[in-house]
């Protein structure tokens, strides 16, 4: 009876390290199921990626993007590149923005 035992222990433990490294393998080389197109985030955000990106309003990202300062000038709250007439807001220090901001009320 102990010989029994032994041997079915001895069996279902070569069965769970068979399993065990079948699991593992399948693991390590599964492709991922992410698109090309997923995988590359844009690091420059035009003003709808950034609507959804912060859960702001249009108005609202208009109204950090220029602020009056005087002598038709702006400053901004939200740091933004200009190209030509087009905004793009970094991504990255826009999250070093979100992470620095003080209470800010803006009219």
């Amino acid at each position: 009876m102990k010989n029994n035992l032994v041997a079915f222990s001895i069996f279902f433990l070569g069965v769970c390290i068979v399993i065990g490294s079948w699991i593992i393998h399948n693991g390590l080389f599964a492709q991922p199921n992410v698109s090309t197109k997923q995988a590359v985030q844009h690091q420059l955000l035009t003003q709808s990626e950034l609507v959804n990106y912060l859960g702001l309003s249009k108005e609202e990202i208009q109204k950090l993007t220029e602020l009056p300062e005087g002598d038709d000038s702006y400053t901004s709250e939200l740091p933004h590149i200009k190209i030509g007439s087009k905004i793009y807001y970094p991504k990255s220090a826009l999250d070093k923005w979100l992470l620095n901001v003080e209470f800010t009320t803006i009219p």
